[in-house]
């Protein structure tokens, strides 16, 4: 992926989704920055592909 302009972000979260993104990143070989980088971006994805009329919302 081509690297742009970057934000840093610093988000809050339960330990225990904490530890549940360190053990996934750890399971994929990841960091877990890297491991969260996919995740939303796999999320993002998802969400423009899912047509308005069938996410659920009107």
């Amino acid at each position: 992926m081509k690297r742009g302009p970057q934000k840093t972000v610093g988000v809050v979260m339960p330990l225990e989704l904490y530890e549940a993104i360190k053990g996934l990143a750890e399971e994929d070989a990841r960091s877990i920055p890297s491991y969260i980088r996919l995740v939303l971006r796999e999320h993002i994805e998802q969400k423009n592909s899912v047509p308005p009329q069938e996410d659920g919302k009107l």
